[in-house]
């Protein structure tokens, strides 16, 4: 069952249970073209050999959660990695940079295909860990790299959930530069707009592309807030909408 478990916060702050060292990118790049070059000479029957490869991916998984930058990441994907292979627990390099909010490296590997609604071994799927983690950017990119737009979580949270707790943590006044908010407003904007698109709400999408309209005509805090206000209420109402569309 998909869950925010202990084990999920901890990869979130940049560690897993079973800790892996510290390994840096050069090194991992160089470890797979290595032994990509070692399995491309084995012979067939060479079965610890032929595993390399998996091996190297389950290093790279972890990896991308602990030091591995888009560069490097490129480097791997062209040299063969499948962006699709898991570790031991059905986590993919995509359930670790999506958790951990690396927007870049989420969609570099939807551009070489990974696929967005993989299931580790909990039921997670990134989209799971990027609502767990709260990396609203994050689930952007996943929907429109084709995650699907069921619940996010055993809670059954969808964006709209989680736009309502952020901007409820923005109304609360929390001290943040003017641009700060601005940006995670805008943020918040993207996503709903991404998921009120694929669940084919185009007349709520109009509504958003006004506030997103006006956002970018505010220059003081107090615009902004109004801006957030009106934001907030439109995600009440569409999630009051949602529920009396289940009944």
């Amino acid at each position: 069952m998909p869950c925010c478990s202990h084990e999920l916060m901890q990869l979130s702050a940049g560690s897993s249970v079973n800790a892996a060292p510290f390994v840096p990118a050069r090194v991992v790049v160089s470890r797979f073209q290595t032994l990509k070059r070692l399995r491309e000479s084995a012979n067939v029957n060479d079965l610890d050999t032929a595993a390399a490869p998996v091996r190297v991916l389950t290093l790279f998984t972890l990896s991308s959660h602990l030091c591995l930058s888009v560069m490097s990441v490129q480097q791997l994907l062209e040299d063969g990695v499948d962006p699709c292979a898991a570790d031991d627990k059905g986590r993919t390099a995509l359930h670790f940079a999506s958790c951990n909010g690396n927007d870049r490296i989420v969609q570099l590997l939807l551009d070489h295909g990974a696929d967005p609604n993989q299931r580790d071994g909990l039921g997670n799927t990134p989209l799971h860990l990027a609502a767990c983690t709260n990396h609203v950017p994050v689930i952007t990119t996943l929907l429109r790299g084709g995650a699907r737009v069921d619940a996010l979580d055993r809670a059954g949270r969808t964006p709209l959930h989680l736009a309502k707790s952020k901007l409820n943590i923005l109304q609360e006044g929390l001290s943040q530069s003017l641009e700060a908010v601005r940006l995670e407003v805008k943020q918040i904007i993207q996503m709903l707009r991404e998921y009120l698109e694929r669940l084919g709400h185009h007349e709520q999408r109009e509504q958003l592309d006004d506030l997103c309209s006006k956002l970018q005509m505010t220059s003081t805090k107090e615009q902004v807030d109004e801006v957030t206000d009106l934001l907030a209420s439109f995600t009440s109402l569409s999630l009051q909408m949602q529920n009396m569309e289940k009944r």
